[in-house]
């Protein structure tokens, strides 16, 4: 009758828990469950992004020799029951540029930018390409709605819509055709205030 061999790695039995290493367990996963909760509670709550209309500026042209053109957008968030909640957002311009430059034989191929920015500042994020004779170019920039705006007092944002062309280009004309949109969301709620619009128009 022969014998089974033992296991060379014999199945070891846990030690018993004391008290002691019982408590500490439940208090290490205490430890963990609040920074858990901390985390969570530092992370501010937003709705759901609510859209403008698509804001179409009237047509513009810039030269060689006047290269620069500003138009100013204002954006407004309201609500038919405004809560006390603060509002962000973003605002999109895209452009639509046409080079037509004075003498059709010329291949020079100037650039041009686009530039969204607040009112009350000098500058902002912007977009840039090259132009060439017979092609349209579609540029698209950015900005953010930002600062101390309450819902319940009113949000509206004046924002500036900057078009460059190359100043020392050969002389020419860009035609552009342009539209803003923007987006907002209130903070620190997850619900959609009751009647929340968002608009893009002229001042």
């Amino acid at each position: 009758m022969s014998q089974t061999s033992p296991s060379p790695f014999p199945e070891a039995n846990p030690p018993p828990s004391s008290p002691g290493s019982r408590l500490r367990s439940w208090a290490a996963r205490l430890v963990l469950l609040t920074a858990c909760i901390g985390t969570v509670a530092t992370e501010q709550a937003t709705s759901d992004d609510v859209s403008s209309n698509e804001h179409v500026g009237a047509p513009l042209s810039i030269t060689t020799a006047a290269p620069k053109a500003t138009r100013r957008v204002v954006v407004r968030a309201t609500a038919s029951k405004p809560p006390d909640k603060a509002v962000e957002g973003e605002l999109r311009v895209r452009v639509t540029a046409r080079w037509i430059p004075d003498d059709p034989a010329q291949t020079t191929s100037p650039w041009i930018q686009l530039l969204v920015s607040h009112a009350d500042h000098s500058s902002g994020p912007d977009a840039s390409g090259v132009l060439v004779a017979g092609t349209p170019v579609t540029l698209e920039a950015f900005a953010s709605l930002f600062g101390d705006c309450k819902l319940n007092t009113g949000c509206e944002w004046p924002m500036d819509v900057g078009f460059q062309m190359q100043p020392n280009a050969v002389p020419g004309t860009v035609e552009l055709e342009w539209t803003a949109q923007a987006t907002a969301h209130a903070v620190d709620t997850s619900s959609v205030p009751k009647g929340f619009t968002v608009s893009v128009s002229a001042p």
